[in-house]
């Protein structure tokens, strides 16, 4: 039996926030005119309407210590994991003892022991079961987590169940900065978490049918986390789009795609990545509409945006036996990932 994904949920704080409303309230602060400027443009751009932030009110995140950015992080990231895992199981009538595995993916915080410990707890789930924390693969870490997820549930007899998490408070990474990459940063990241179950039981679902990855490490420094005064400093450089659509068309070709399928969940990124995919792969505008609209909704929540794109073809279109979906995701590295699934009743 292959790897099924069966049910996605997600969850968000409760904050959310549209972009005109940051206008004022970053040129409110004292810095450089040029800043202000930039911060203009960027808030300014139709790409990203509206963002959720795990904090009371978003002036808080420009005033947070280290400190406290790194216990806000790991409160808000527990209490989404936890929130999206639950409505999944529930949805499943999965109770907590049949959960065999628990795989968490993130970036924008540092915990050791790692998510799984505060999660497996807070799930009530049995200390026995397969735990990994995955970091360190920025936004593209929902799918080397679903690889992982596959691998365990070919060791394990049919009837087996991973939930997989991705979850990201990138508001806990804000960095202010003078250079272009922060601004950008700080214009388009917004905190959220995504769960689904991924079993080898025979339920309707997304089955696995190929999973690869591509690593291009001279491109390390374009796209990656750095740590400055103990803090973490995003790197987007303006070259992302360009490195982003090469190494799509590699793992493409790799995996000797006739053609691509109606249902594309790729990672949100940002609306110069997805225009510069869709006139590299000369796709039609409708096809990245899904990953757009999460875009606009959401902004870019890192690792759990591939996994709220396929929810809403699972939420909102009719999916025939057979039906097949690609997902892709790009992030630190950089690496490019993807996912072919295939609708199966």
């Amino acid at each position: 039996m292959k790897s099924r994904i069966i049910n996605i949920k997600t969850a968000n704080p409760p904050l959310k926030v549209h972009q005109k409303e940051m206008i004022p309230l970053m040129l409110a602060q004292d810095i450089p005119e040029r800043r202000k400027k930039y911060y203009r443009r960027f808030l300014s751009d139709d790409g990203v309407v509206t963002r959720t932030f795990g904090i009371g009110e978003v002036s808080q995140v420009i005033n947070e210590t280290h400190d406290q950015s790194a216990k806000r992080f790991e409160r808000v990231a527990v209490e989404l994991a936890t929130r999206a895992a639950r409505q999944c199981m529930e949805a499943e009538e999965i109770l907590p003892h049949q959960i065999d595995g628990l795989i968490i993916a993130t970036c924008t915080g540092y915990l050791c022991p790692g998510l799984t410990s505060y999660v497996l707890e807070s799930l009530k789930l049995r200390p026995d079961i397969f735990i990994l924390d995955l970091v360190g693969h920025g936004c593209g870490a929902a799918l080397p987590a679903l690889r992982n997820a596959e691998q365990f549930l070919l060791t394990r007899p049919e009837g087996a169940n991973v939930l997989l998490i991705a979850v990201e408070v990138c508001s806990a990474a804000f960095f202010d900065g003078d250079s272009i990459d922060l601004m950008i940063s700080n214009s388009i990241f917004g905190d959220g978490a995504a769960a689904c179950i991924v079993t080898n039981r025979s339920k309707p679902g997304w089955t696995i049918e190929k999973q690869h990855s591509m690593l291009f490490p001279d491109y390390r420094e374009e796209l990656r986390f750095k740590i400055i005064n103990g803090r973490l400093s995003n790197v987007l450089s303006k070259n992302v789009p360009e490195i982003v659509a090469g190494g799509v068309r590699k793992i493409l070709q790799r995996m000797e795609l006739d053609r691509l399928p109606q249902l594309l969940a790729f990672h949100t990124g940002g609306r110069a990545i997805l225009d510069r995919l869709q006139e590299e792969l000369h796709l039609k505008p409708e096809d990245l509409e899904p990953s757009r609209r999460v875009l606009a909704e959401y902004g870019n929540m890192s690792s759990p945006c591939v996994l709220y794109v396929l929810k809403g073809f699972m939420d909102e279109k009719t999916l025939n036996n057979g039906q097949e979906a690609l997902m892709l995701s790009y992030g630190a590295g950089v690496a490019v990932n993807a996912t072919q699934l295939r609708w199966t009743v």
